[in-house]
């Protein structure tokens, strides 16, 4: 669920619009990897723009030479509703423009209070069926595409929003605030033809890791049977244990999200990991 924006360029001779040019207080930016995870300050052919101030969810951006177009995901926080268009507001001034297309329908800057009201209804609507699909048991956890990283909505997570779009703002801003690495598993293929994929832990940096090891969003990957943690300390990359043994393994962990923890290990952890558990891919 999204809500799509075109501003289109009035400008004669189409003047070129860069990134840079569209600027607002308080923006970042960057474009997402493959694992949904943002690299931030690189512009590509969709860049997410989201507000420093509250990290939620952002929105995506492409620049044509003849217009821009604007996607926000729903549901999202109220700042980043607001934040959006703002956004938009820039991007009409700088195109001299008082117009802009919505959902296939034009609309003036002066109507933008009701969209925002229609994005908050429909962000609140959207939380409330997560709630009531997770209650009735029709999944268990909903994937959250955050600008910098995923975030896992299980039922703790909702009762804290409580379908309330500050509360998910404070909730995903928090989260992606920390000063972890969020890992992902890197697929590899052996010589036979057999997949497995690898998540890595480096010496003293915390880590974001799943209690389930799988691929994002909980879909089938038949490719993959085998799942592994590779250890790496002193900058080298010591050896790969089974992730079912790391797991067997922890004591002590902080909890990210539904699905996920954080992790941190010494050298001294890691090296009694590879003596106990190394196994030869």
């Amino acid at each position: 669920m999204s809500v799509n924006v075109r501003i289109k360029n009035k400008n004669i001779f189409h003047k070129k619009i860069t990134l840079q040019d569209l600027f607002i207080e308080g923006m970042r930016f960057g474009i997402m990897d493959e694992a949904y995870r943002l690299e931030e300050g690189k512009i590509g052919e969709y860049t997410v723009i989201f507000n420093a101030k509250e990290i939620c969810r952002g929105y995506d951006i492409k620049i044509n030479k003849e217009d821009i177009d604007l996607k926000m995901p729903l549901p999202t926080s109220e700042n980043d509703i607001l934040f959006f268009y703002k956004f938009v507001k820039q991007c009409c001034q700088k195109f001299k423009t008082k117009k802009f297309i919505r959902e296939e329908e034009e609309v003036t800057l002066e109507e933008i209070p009701k969209w925002i009201e229609l994005d908050r209804k429909t962000s609140v609507k959207a939380l409330k069926q997560i709630e009531e699909d997770i209650e009735k048991g029709k999944y268990k956890t909903m994937y959250l595409f955050g600008a910098l990283n995923p975030i896992t909505l299980g039922k703790k997570e909702l009762i804290k929003i409580g379908a309330n779009l500050k509360k998910l703002g404070e909730l995903t801003s928090t989260l992606q605030e920390k000063d972890v690495y969020y890992a992902k598993a890197t697929l590899y293929q052996r010589k036979d033809q057999s997949c497995f994929r690898l998540y890595v832990l480096t010496e003293n940096i915390p880590t974001v890791l799943p209690y389930e090891p799988k691929s994002l969003m909980n879909s089938e990957d038949p490719t993959t049977k085998d799942w592994y943690l590779g250890i790496v300390y002193e900058e080298t990359f010591k050896g790969t244990i089974s992730y079912q043994d790391f797991l067997k393994s922890i004591q002590k962990i902080e909890e990210y999200d539904t699905e996920h923890f954080i992790m941190i290990l010494d050298k001294k952890q890691m090296e009694q990991l590879i003596q106990q558990y190394k196994v030869e891919l």
